[in-house]
């Protein structure tokens, strides 16, 4: 039984290697397409995960639950009676949603979204409402990485129809791109991972390490770093692809930092439809 109707991606969220820089254009071409893949596979995955899963661009589609707010030009509703306080020319003030004295701001846009980031783009058809492309140019901004402003007067469904699909009356989606992108030198100690991993696999001598903490023959004593130390600390064990996570993950953190509030909005991220 087929449970995934989309599958995994080869490489994590659209990154891209250079294994030229280091294999040369004659090693990586003469590898067979499959060796290629997996190669590349490994070392794209492996500095993704070492550099705390912070790069490269994913593809995502949210449905944003709108925020209401009932005839309300100067302030956000939060509920029946309740008062917004502000600050006005050095003395706080109490407003009430839809009251028009001067001063009653929330320092806000009128109608805006907020979306799961940091969202590195949005493309001109990426934004919809029921079932039709909302062009840019004129409609909506993007603010801070998060915010969707809406800027031609009218405003998002203020609270959509998540029991149809969206195509249908009242409802709306935002299709974006999620993530941060892949500086080139991370592409490049990808790339020169790659090499090594490949050349391991064809039996030649590469710069991967091996089990072995020292060794002792004919007066000569060589010791190595232990690997579980290495897989430890998020390292390789190759020095110049270790220096680059190094310099983007100091700390060896396993995945992006985040915040988490109760009072940070949610939206409904499409998986299948």
């Amino acid at each position: 039984m087929d449970v995934f109707t989309t599958p995994a991606p080869s490489l994590p969220c659209n990154w891209t290697l250079d294994p030229s820089v280091c294999c040369g254009n004659d090693f990586w071409d003469d590898l067979t397409p499959e060796l290629q893949q997996n190669a590349a596979e490994y070392g794209a995955f492996t500095v993704w995960a070492a550099t705390g899963r912070r790069f490269g661009l994913c593809e995502r589609t949210v449905r944003p639950c709108g925020r209401q707010c009932t005839d309300c030009s100067q302030g956000w509703y939060w509920s029946d009676g309740t008062w917004i306080p502000y600050i006005l020319n050095g003395e706080w003030r109490n407003c009430w949603c839809g009251n028009s004295d001067p001063g009653c701001c929330t320092c806000a846009p009128r109608c805006q979204v907020w979306l799961p980031g940091p969202v590195a783009s949005i493309p001109v058809t990426g934004v919809g409402v029921d079932g039709a492309v909302l062009p840019m140019e004129g409609h909506w901004r993007l603010d801070d990485g998060h915010w969707l402003v809406r800027i031609d007067g009218d405003c998002w469904p203020d609270c959509q129809d998540y029991n149809v699909n969206y195509g249908d009356t009242n409802t709306f989606q935002v299709t974006y791109m999620v993530g941060l992108p892949v500086p080139g030198i991370l592409a490049r100690a990808a790339g020169e991972l790659a090499c090594e991993w490949a050349k391991s696999c064809m039996g030649q001598q590469c710069r991967l390490p091996q089990r072995i903490q020292s060794i002792v023959r004919q007066g000569t004593t060589i010791s190595m770093v232990d690997v579980d130390t290495l897989l430890r600390n998020g390292l390789t064990g190759v020095t110049t692809v270790d220096q680059v996570i190094s310099m983007f993950n100091p700390y060896g953190l396993k995945s992006r930092m985040r915040i988490s509030s109760p009072d940070a909005p949610v939206s409904r991220i499409v998986t299948q439809q």
